[in-house]
C-alpha cells in the first residue's frame, strides 16, 4: 500500500501574509514557495508539499509550539548544521525557529506516481519488502547515521520507520528529530514511536537533559532492527500490532496511551527471542549486538550508536580474517596432498625399474631376445621418472609459494594487530574517559570499568602459557594498573603498575611506553595524595625519576614539561602541608615558569592556564600563611587574570566562575587586612555577583553557598565599620543561616565548620559594639568550641593546622577582652592564658614572625593585668 496525494488541480495556492488559503491553521511563512497542498498530519504538526521557484518540490512541516521544545530544536540543528549534516541524516535546507508557528523546510523524499501523485520514500512505506535481501545493508545504514548524529551530540529520540526517509539514491535519511516524547512540551499526542522507546523515556523524558538520550537512541534502534529482521516487534508483539500503523499509513487515529503502563508491560514482557536461527557466523554476530541494544536496564545498552557501528565494523573485520585464514590453511593443505601424490608415483616408477633389471639378469637368453624392448621400456621408465622428477619439483615450488603466501599473510596479521593495538589503545582510553572533547559522552562508567578489568584478567588467566603473546600478556597489566588508577583503587594501582613495570624490564621498550609508564606513575601519586596516603611522598619522588628519565627528544617535550609542573604543583601542596613552606613556595615558583613558557606557546590550551591559576593560588594561600598579604594579593589577581581568560573561551563554565569568585573573595579578604576597604568592598561585590548567578543555576552547589556565606560576612563587616549596623546583622544572620545548613547535612566538611565559626565570631564583635556583651560573649564561644573541635579533629580536608591555630589564637584575644569588660576577670585571665599558650607555639614555629611575637606580646599584657 502506498500513501499518495493529488496535487496537479491545487497549483496556484501560495504562502503570503493571511496565512495559507483554504487552510484552518498558518501555514510557514517563506518567500519563494508555491503551497501545492497538505501532505498529512503528524503529533507535532502538519507537513505540506511545495514548490520553489525553479520547480523543485519540498516539504514544509509547520510545528505546533505546544507540542515542541523550541530552544532545544534550535540548539540541535545548530550542532548538526555546523558539522554539515552527517551522511544519513536529512538537511534542514531553511527554518523559521523564532516565529509561531515554527517551521521547517526539507527535501521531498517521494516519487512520482500514475496520475499526477506521489508515492514517499519511507520506511513505513516499504515495511513490507522486509525482511529480505537488503535488510541487513539497511540495519548497518540506520546504524552508521545514529552513530553520525552521536557524533556531534544529538540524540534522535523520535526513531520510527515514519522517520526514516530514503535518498534519490536510495540512502537512508533520518528525520523529525528532537520531536515528539521529549522534555518541555505542553501535550502529547500518540504516535508509534512510542512502541519503540524505552522504559526510561517513558515514565521521564526529560532525561534527555541528562544526555541518557543516547541509549535511548541504541534501544529504538534495536527494536527497529529486531522488527524488520523479524517482521514483530522484541516485546509485547500481541498488543503492538494492533496500534502500530499498518505498512503505508501514516498513522493510527484515535489511540489513548498511558506511557506508564507501556514502561510497565515492556519491562514486564519476556526478553526478545529470534524466530529463526542465524543463517551465519556474522549474523550470529551482529544479532549479538542487537540484543545488547534491547536491554532493558540502560547501563548494559552500549553507550552510543558509535559503540555499536564499532562493535559491526569488528564483528565483519573477524568474520573475514577467519574466513580468509580458513581459505589459506585449505590451499595449503591442497599443495601438501598434490606433492605427496606426485612422489608416491616417482615410488612406483623406480620399484618398477628395479624389478624388471632383476628379471633382465636372471634370464639371459630372454634378455637377448627381449633386449631391444627392454631398453626402449627402460628409455620409457626413465622419462616417467624425469616427469615424476618434474611434477614433485613442482610440487615443491607450489608448496614453496603456498608457504611465502602464509609468511606474508603472517606478516600482514602482525601489521593488523600492531593497527589493532593502536586502534585498542583509543578506545581503551575512550572507555575510561569522564568525558572527551570529540567523542559522545559514555555514561556507567563505573561498569564500563569493571567490564574492563573482567575482561583484560580473564585475557591474562587464558593466554598464561602462551609465551608468543608476552608483548601482548604486558600490554594488558599495563592496562588493568590504567584500570585501578581510573577508578580511584590506589592500592591495586600500585600493585599492578609495578607487576607491569616489573614485566617490561625484560622485554623492548621505546620512549613512548616509557612516557606512559612515567605518566601513570604521576597519576599513581596524585591518587596516593587525593586518599591521604602517607605513601604519597615516596611515589612523587618515583614519577619524579620516572618523568625526568623520559628523554625529551624522542616524545612530546611540551607534554613532559607540562606533567613535570603538574608534579611540582601537586608535590608542593603536600609539602606546604608539613609545614615545609620554604620548599613549597620554590617548587611552585617552578611550575609557574614552566606552564607560563607553555602558555606563551600555546595560548589557546585551556588545560595549561587551568593548571596555571591553580599554582597562583596555591602560592597566594602560602603567601598568606607565612605573612606577605600583599604578594599574596598581586598572586591572586594573576590567577584571576588567567581565569577570565578561560571564561572567555567557556564563560558557562562553572568550575572557572567559582574559581574566579574566590579570587576576589580571598582578594577581598586581603585587601580588609591592609585597610583598603574601598577596593575590598569592590572585589566582594564581583565575588558575590558571580556566586549568585552560579547558584541561580546550581543550587545545591556547596562550595558556592559556603563562599557566598563567606562574602555575607565579608560585607557585613565593611557595612559595620561605616555604622551601618542594621544592614551589616542582617548579612551576618544571612550567612550563618546558609552555613548552619550546610552543616547539618555535611557535618564532617571541616571547610564549613570554619567558616561558620569565623561568622560566629565576627556577629559577637558586632553584637559586641552594639552593647550586648552577654551576646557577644555566647558567639564567640560557640565559635571557640568549634575551632577546638576542628584542631583536635584535624580533618585532613579544610584547613591547616596553623591556620586553625592562629585564628583561635586572636578568637581567644577578643573573648578574653570581652569576659573583661562583664567583669568576668577570672574567666578572662583563663582565657587570656589559653591565648597565650597558643601564640607562643605559633611563635615558636615561625621565629622571625612580627604577627605572632605581637600577639603573644599583646595576650601576655593583658594576662598581667588581670593577675
Amino acid at each position: 500500500m502506498h500513501f499518495t496525494i493529488k496535487f496537479h488541480h491545487l497549483q496556484g495556492w501560495r504562502v503570503g501574509q493571511a496565512g495559507l488559503k483554504k487552510c484552518s491553521m498558518e501555514s510557514p511563512r517563506m518567500d519563494g514557495l508555491n503551497v501545492l497542498g497538505l501532505i498529512g498530519i503528524g503529533g507535532c504538526g502538519r507537513v505540506f508539499l511545495a514548490e520553489t521557484a525553479s520547480g523543485e518540490l519540498r516539504a514544509v512541516k509547520v510545528l505546533e509550539a505546544i507540542s515542541i521544545n523550541r530552544p532545544l530544536l534550535a540548539k540541535m540543528r545548530l550542532r548538526l548544521e555546523a558539522a554539515g549534516w552527517p551522511e544519513g541524516v536529512m538537511p534542514l535546507l531553511s527554518a523559521e525557529m523564532d516565529r509561531v508557528p515554527s517551521c521547517w523546510v526539507v527535501p521531498l523524499a517521494a516519487d512520482p506516481a500514475d496520475g499526477g501523485e506521489l508515492s514517499l520514500r519511507s520506511l513505513q512505506h516499504r515495511l513490507e519488502e522486509h525482511p529480505g535481501d537488503a535488510t541487513w545493508q539497511l540495519v548497518q545504514s540506520l546504524a552508521g547515521a545514529l552513530a553520525g548524529m552521536h557524533r556531534c551530540h544529538v540524540a534522535h529520540g523520535n526513531l520510527k520507520p515514519g522517520n526514516v526517509f530514503f535518498g534519490d539514491e536510495g540512502n537512508v535519511q533520518l528525520a523529525d528529530w528532537g520531536l515528539g516524547n521529549m522534555p518541555g512540551i505542553g501535550r502529547l499526542e500518540f504516535t508509534d514511536a512510542v512502541l519503540y522507546q524505552p522504559p526510561e523515556q517513558l515514565r521521564n523524558p526529560e532525561g534527555y537533559f541528562d544526555e541518557a538520550g543516547y541509549r535511548w537512541d541504541v534501544f529504538a534502534f534495536g527494536v527497529l532492527a529486531f522488527r524488520i529482521l523479524t517482521g514483530r516487534f522484541p516485546r509485547c508483539q500481541e498488543s503492538f500490532k494492533w496500534v502500530a500503523p499498518e505498512p503505508g499509513e501514516i498513522r493510527r487515529d484515535g489511540i489513548q496511551a498511558d506511557l506508564s503502563k507501556i514502561a510497565a508491560n515492556l519491562e514486564a514482557a519476556p526478553g526478545p527471542a529470534w524466530t529463526d536461527p542465524p543463517a551465519n557466523e556474522l549474523e550470529r554476530r551482529l544479532r549479538h549486538w542487537i540484543d545488547r541494544c534491547l536491554a532493558l536496564d540502560p547501563a548494559h545498552r552500549p553507550g552510543t550508536m558509535v559503540e555499536v557501528v564499532a562493535g559491526f565494523d569488528a564483528s565483519i573485520v573477524e568474520v573475514e580474517a577467519e574466513a580468509e585464514r580458513d581459505l589459506l590453511m585449505d590451499q595449503r593443505r591442497h599443495a601438501e596432498q598434490r606433492a605427496w601424490r606426485t612422489f608416491f608415483a616417482a615410488g612406483l616408477a623406480t620399484a618398477a625399474a628395479v624389478v624388471l633389471a632383476a628379471l633382465w639378469q636372471l634370464t639371459a637368453s630372454q634378455r637377448k631376445a627381449d633386449r631391444q624392448a627392454a631398453a626402449a621400456e627402460i628409455h620409457s621408465l626413465r622419462e616417467e621418472s624425469k616427469l615424476a622428477n618434474d611434477s614433485a619439483e613442482a610440487a615443491r615450488s607450489e608448496a614453496a609459494v603456498a608457504t611465502h603466501a602464509l609468511e606474508y599473510e603472517k606478516q600482514l596479521a602482525l601489521a593488523r594487530l600492531e593497527s589493532s593495538r593502536l586502534i585498542g589503545d583509543r578506545l581503551f582510553e575512550w572507555a575510561m574517559e569522564k568525558g572527551h572533547r570529540r567523542l559522545p559522552p559514555l555514561d556507567g562508567r563505573e561498569l564500563r570499568l569493571q567490564n574492563l578489568d573482567r575482561y583484560f584478567t580473564d585475557f591474562l588467566a587464558r593466554t598464561e602459557n602462551y609465551e608468543a603473546l608476552a608483548d601482548e600478556r604486558a600490554r594488558v597489566r599495563l592496562q588493568l594498573a590504567e584500570i585501578s588508577l581510573a577508578a580511584g583503587d590506589p592500592v591495586a594501582a600500585r600493585r599492578r603498575l609495578s607487576e607491569a613495570i616489573e614485566v617490561w624490564s625484560g622485554l623492548p621498550t621505546d620512549a613512548a611506553l616509557n612516557f606512559r609508564i612515567a605518566t601513570n606513575s604521576l597519576l599513581l601519586a596524585l591518587l596516593h595524595q587525593s586518599e591521604g596516603d602517607p605513601e604519597t611522598a615516596e611515589a612523587f619522588a618515583s614519577a619524579r625519576v620516572a618523568l625526568e628519565n623520559v628523554p625529551q627528544t624522542e616524545v612530546d617535550a611540551d607534554r613532559l614539561t607540562q606533567l613535570l609542573a603538574v608534579l611540582d604543583f601537586h608535590e608542593a601542596k603536600l609539602l606546604a602541608a608539613r609545614g615545609e613552606d620554604g620548599r613549597a613556595l620554590e617548587q611552585l615558583m617552578r611550575a609557574t615558569q614552566a606552564l607560563n613558557r607553555l602558555v606563551d606557546q600555546r595560548p589557546d590550551a585551556a588545560v595549561l592556564r587551568s593548571e596555571l591559576a591553580g599554582c597562583y593560588l596555591s602560592s597566594a594561600t602560602i603567601l598568606d600563611g607565612i605573612g606577605k598579604p600583599g604578594d599574596a594579593r598581586e598572586v591572586r589577581s594573576l590567577a584571576a587574570v588567567e581565569l577570565t581568560k578561560l571564561l572567555e573561551k567557556s564563560p558557562e563554565d562553572p568550575r572557572l566562575r567559582l574559581e574566579l569568585a574566590g579570587c576576589y573573595g580571598a582578594m577581598a579578604e586581603a585587601a580588609v587586612l591592609s585597610g583598603d576597604i574601598t577596593m575590598a568592598a569592590a572585589l566582594s561585590k564581583d565575588a558575590l555577583e558571580i556566586l549568585d548567578g552560579l547558584l541561580a543555576e546550581q543550587p545545591e552547589n556547596v562550595d558556592a553557598v559556603v563562599r557566598k556565606a563567606a562574602q555575607l560576612g565579608l560585607r557585613a563587616g565593611i557595612l559595620r565599620d561605616r555604622g551601618q549596623a542594621g544592614a551589616a546583622l542582617k548579612d551576618f544572620d544571612e550567612g550563618i543561616r546558609i552555613l548552619e545548613g550546610v552543616k547539618a547535612s555535611s557535618p564532617g566538611d571541616a571547610t564549613v565548620s570554619f567558616r561558620l565559626a569565623t561568622l560566629w565570631w565576627q556577629k559577637g564583635r558586632m553584637l559586641g559594639i552594639g552593647g550586648d556583651r552577654d551576646g557577644e560573649i555566647t558567639q564567640l564561644n560557640r565559635a571557640r568550641d568549634l575551632f577546638a573541635t576542628l584542631e583536635a579533629e584535624r580533618p585532613p580536608a579544610g584547613p591547616r593546622p596553623e591556620v586553625l591555630q592562629r585564628s583561635g589564637a586572636y578568637l581567644l584575644g577578643d573573648l578574653g577582652h570581652a569576659l573583661q569588660l562583664a567583669n568576668r576577670e577570672d574567666d578572662a585571665a583563663e582565657v587570656f592564658a589559653d591565648a597565650v599558650n597558643l601564640w607562643d607555639g605559633l611563635s615558636r614555629s615561625r621565629p622571625q614572625s612580627e604577627e605572632y611575637d605581637e600577639g603573644l606580646a599583646w595576650c601576655r599584657q593583658r594576662l598581667r593585668e588581670l593577675q
